[in-house]
């Protein structure tokens, strides 16, 4: 049984950075796809609809870029706090108990010619 004791700060802060940034780069892309479908498809719009559309879709990918920003910035701050908390409750009650099983390499297994030694086998040193 292994325990999670400690989180590094800084390693939390920076995996939740990259996950917000990411969702936050790709909500912000697919609203501006689905308000350019729906400028595309409305039967009142004045003006070219391709330039409109155009326009959205590169505002939508500058907006997307500041969102990710923002949500990275967020997911840091997150997750620097939920490290530091969740050290200041390990401390007290424990942390987190994980059950791993451990897979045998191939590297490891001794050789059947090999004894635990290291040497041959008594038949071994025999034969010629």
């Amino acid at each position: 049984m292994k325990e999670i004791k400690r989180i590094k700060n800084f390693s939390l802060a920076k995996i939740t950075a990259a996950i917000y940034g990411l969702v936050g780069f790709f909500t912000a892309i697919a609203v501006a796809i689905i308000t350019m479908a729906n400028i595309i498809i409305r039967e009142g719009a004045s003006g070219s609809v391709f330039l409109i559309a155009l326009f959205n879709l590169g505002m939508g990918i500058l907006i997307g870029l500041a969102t990710a920003a923002a949500s990275a910035i967020v997911g840091w701050i997150i997750g620097f706090l939920t490290s530091a908390f969740y050290n200041m409750f390990s401390e007290r009650l424990g942390g987190i108990k994980l059950d791993l099983e451990e897979e045998a390499k191939e590297d490891e297994t001794p050789r059947p010619l090999e004894t635990a030694a290291g040497g041959q086998d008594e038949e071994q040193q025999t034969q010629f």
